[in-house]
């Protein structure tokens, strides 16, 4: 139960530091934007080896974070940060008091990361992928499908 506890503060606070680099990434990319603005997209290709809408999904993380920079703490993941962008922002524009707080500076971002497991500690498990449950499914629990519903 340790073990589960120390695995969970420990993954929130690499997200954490995850949230915080791909914020420094979007400064520096925004900065690099700026300074090659007619060979950015050669830039982005040769120079930095990364896709330009990357790059610009990086600027606007640090865009957003420049507005409201308490959403790095909110515990959110970057993808549902950035997916939920639009719904994110209009629900705080909406609604002027939690605005407000997520508008507030951070002045500190406590990261308690010093964490170790011990060999001992980490699980040991003769795993042979042939003889694995045939009844395992490891597949998403939904589907799309493209089939259209009548409301009949």
């Amino acid at each position: 139960m340790v073990l589960c506890c120390r695995l969970v503060k420990g993954d929130m606070s690499c997200r954490k530091v995850q949230l915080l680099t791909y914020w420094e990434r979007g400064s520096l990319y925004q900065q690099l934007k700026a300074r090659f603005q007619g060979d950015w997209m050669r830039v982005c290709r040769e120079e930095l080896n990364i896709c330009s809408q990357t790059v610009n999904r990086y600027i606007a993380f640090y865009e957003l974070v420049g507005a409201y920079p308490r959403i790095v703490i909110c515990e959110l993941t970057f993808d549902t940060i950035m997916y939920c962008k639009a719904a994110i922002v209009e629900e705080l524009d909406k609604d002027v008091d939690l605005g407000m707080r997520f508008r507030v500076p951070l002045r500190e971002v406590s990261i308690i990361a010093n964490m170790s497991v011990e060999g001992e500690a980490m699980p040991v498990v003769d795993y042979d992928p042939p003889t694995e449950h045939d009844f395992a499914n490891w597949d998403a629990g939904w589907e799309l499908s493209d089939a259209v519903l009548d409301d009949d």
